[in-house]
C-alpha cells in the first residue's frame, strides 16, 4: 500500500470514528446504509460509482451535513 493511500485511509476513519461518536454507531450504520440505498437507486449513468464509492460518498455526505441522521437533535438545542 503506498503512503497516500494509508493517509486516506486514516483520514476516513477518522471521519467515521468522529460521526459514531456524534450519532452512535447504531444510527450511523443505518443512515449510510440508507444513504447509500438511495444513491444506489438513483443511479442512472454507469459511469456512477458503485459499492465502497456509494458508501464512501454516503458518508462523506453526513459528515458534511448535507444530509441529515433522523433523530439527529439540532445543533443548536443540543449545547
Amino acid at each position: 500500500m503506498r503512503q497516500t493511500s494509508r493517509r486516506i485511509v486514516a483520514d476516513e476513519t477518522e471521519v467515521i470514528d468522529r460521526l459514531s461518536k456524534r450519532f452512535g454507531k447504531y444510527a450511523l450504520v443505518v443512515g449510510v446504509a440508507k444513504r447509500a440505498n438511495d444513491l444506489k437507486e438513483r443511479v442512472r449513468s454507469p459511469l456512477e460509482p458503485s459499492g465502497a464509492g456509494i458508501i464512501t460518498r454516503a458518508i462523506s455526505e453526513i459528515a458534511e451535513g448535507r444530509v441529515k441522521i433522523r433523530g439527529e437533535e439540532p445543533e443548536d438545542e443540543a449545547k
